[in-house]
């Protein structure tokens, strides 16, 4: 979260009761004191740019070495989508992993050591190609 000008911090939520444990993900953004993520206090963005945070902080931890994000910028304006963009490159440069991330946004990896696939509905037919 430091990386998107931003605080935050997990902290399991009632932990004495198996059923209704869980997790809790508080987020401060602009200089604001963490609190709950959730639907009303934060922008589409926000929650997205704090998901995200929350998501490649885990990344460290998975064993898999085939990992999938799926048009996570869909409600990030373009700061903040570039924003995290360059978290996920930074991430995954030296991780022993392979990515494939979906978008229907504008690409923003073009300049990375990156492969990128654009696949696009062109007249009814999906038309494909790589980006250099």
């Amino acid at each position: 979260m430091g990386q998107t000008r931003a605080a935050g911090e997990v902290r399991l939520a009632n932990a004495q009761d198996i059923e209704t444990a869980g997790l809790e993900i508080l987020v401060g953004f602009k200089g604001g004191r963490p609190v709950p993520l959730d639907a009303y206090t934060q922008s589409g963005g926000e929650r997205t740019t704090a998901t995200m945070s929350f998501l490649l902080a885990l990344q460290q931890h998975v064993r898999s070495p085939l990992r999938a994000v799926d048009e996570y910028d869909i409600h990030m304006d373009p700061r903040n989508r570039e924003m995290i963009a360059k978290i996920l490159i930074s991430t995954i440069k030296d991780a022993n992993a392979q990515y494939i991330v979906i978008t229907p946004s504008q690409v923003t990896f073009a300049q990375e050591n990156a492969n990128i696939v654009a696949v696009q509905n062109v007249e009814g037919k999906s038309a494909v190609r790589e980006v250099q």
